[in-house]
């Protein structure tokens, strides 16, 4: 009897292991994409392994996210997901738990370029440790962001802290841990001042201590 038991289970979970096999990831993301906010053009696989293309987050203003590669894997709780793009300049770790709804995510960097009109190209990368997000809200975040530009005499970089409302802050730092300036993100854009003494050219005659700058997304 217990034979019989132990291999009617056996059945049953390869059934429902490769019935996910077998179900199109498309079909699964159309039911969570309506009321997410997400979007994208042509998602291929199943989900265990497969692409989603053009996919894009609306926070008021649509966020364009790019192509991406993902794996996943079936948890305790839940599910596990790795992604990265092709290039590999966005890649990390998602962690579903079915049972509360929360999202974990772990070991996530990504690096992008962002115009301004002072100075120029600034380049951002950000490295997530770890991140647990609940009814959509960030909980808390272990996390650095680094901004680099052509004009400055040195990377700076800060803790990345999540505030009320979906913003984000860093307070920005040199390598001798100086104040730098302060970088927030509200759904939408980034506001960011920098103090101009870390600027390789002496401007502060003419623009003062800090300059400050609004970034669209």
């Amino acid at each position: 009897m217990i034979i019989r038991f132990l291999i009617g289970l056996l059945v049953i979970v390869l059934l429902l292991g490769l019935s996910l096999v077998m179900i199109p990831v498309d079909s699964l993301l159309k039911r969570v994409t309506d009321s997410s906010g997400i979007s994208y053009s042509l998602a291929e696989g199943n989900l265990f392994k497969g692409r989603i293309n053009d996919l894009s987050y609306v926070d008021t203003v649509p966020i364009n996210l790019g192509d991406f590669n993902y794996e996943g894997s079936p948890t305790i709780t839940g599910l596990k997901v790795s992604f990265n793009t092709d290039d590999n300049s966005t890649k990390g770790v998602i962690k579903r738990n079915l049972f509360n709804g929360d999202l974990h995510v772990k070991d996530f960097i990504t690096e992008a370029p962002y115009k301004t009109n002072g100075l120029g190209i600034i380049e951002v990368q950000i490295n997530i440790e770890q991140m647990t997000i609940k009814n959509g809200i960030c909980h808390q975040i272990e996390g650095k962001l680094s901004l680099s530009n052509d004009s400055y005499k040195e990377t700076v970089s800060g803790n990345v802290r999540c505030l009320e409302g979906n913003v984000y802050e860093v307070k920005l730092l040199d390598s001798k841990n100086n104040d730098m300036g302060l970088m927030i993100y509200r759904p939408g854009f980034i506001d960011l001042e920098i103090e101009t003494a870390i600027l390789k050219s002496d401007v502060s005659i003419f623009l003062g201590n800090r300059m400050g700058f609004t970034i669209p997304l």
